[in-house]
């Protein structure tokens, strides 16, 4: 029973943020401490050209075969540096240098906007699943304590039952939580590369 009540007041306590409500103004199933950004600015990013005056990326070859080739998060910001700065080193006099590199971009900024609301609808979806979980938990735990550790026959087997299913509960939520750990930082890094490649292409104007 010492066990039990130990791990019952161990998981109240973790999933105590998951149950709390959220700040006024805030999405109620995100997440994350970080404060949730929906949508980026371009402006936050990038003092060059309006990149809505330049025209469609997509319809520039070369442009939209950079984009394509550093936009994705497996490649390293270092990697797509590199790219940006061979790609700028390419461009004939006669071309028009600041609307190229203002449409690779536009399409960078297109990208890391599309991929980071995929990524925010999933951590939106996850904290529904944690809520879920924890408000699952809560109700085994009130359960469970009107049960006494000694009951026999139905009683004993609804006990065991409850123990059974706390102790799943208990596994997906912390799984949920590992999950959350590396997936709540996965905005944040496609701002700070967008950032770096931003950086990258003003340098060059």
């Amino acid at each position: 029973m010492r066990l039990v009540s130990g791990i019952l007041a161990a998981f109240v306590a973790a999933a105590a943020p998951a149950l709390a409500a959220s700040p006024p103004g805030q999405d109620p199933d995100w997440p994350c401490v970080q404060r949730l950004v929906p949508k980026l600015s371009a402006a936050t990013f990038w003092s060059g050209p309006d990149p809505a005056s330049v025209g469609d990326w997509t319809k520039e070859p070369n442009v939209a075969s950079l984009v394509r080739q550093i936009s994705p998060r497996r490649v390293k910001a270092e990697e797509g540096e590199r790219a940006i700065a061979a790609f700028a080193d390419g461009i004939a006099a006669s071309e028009d240098r600041p609307r190229l590199l203002t449409l690779v971009f536009a399409g960078l900024f297109e990208e890391a906007n599309r991929e980071r609301s995929a990524l925010i609808e999933r951590l939106k979806a996850l904290g529904r699943r944690q809520k879920e979980l924890a408000d699952i938990a809560s109700k085994a735990t009130e359960e469970l304590e009107a049960i006494p550790a000694n009951a026999v026959g139905e009683a004993a087997e609804r006990r065991a039952d409850l123990e059974q299913r706390f102790t799943f509960v208990t596994r997906a939520y912390e799984g949920g939580r590992q999950t959350l750990r590396y997936v709540c930082d996965a905005p944040v890094q496609i701002e700070a590369r967008l950032g770096r490649y931003a950086r990258a292409l003003q340098s060059r104007l």
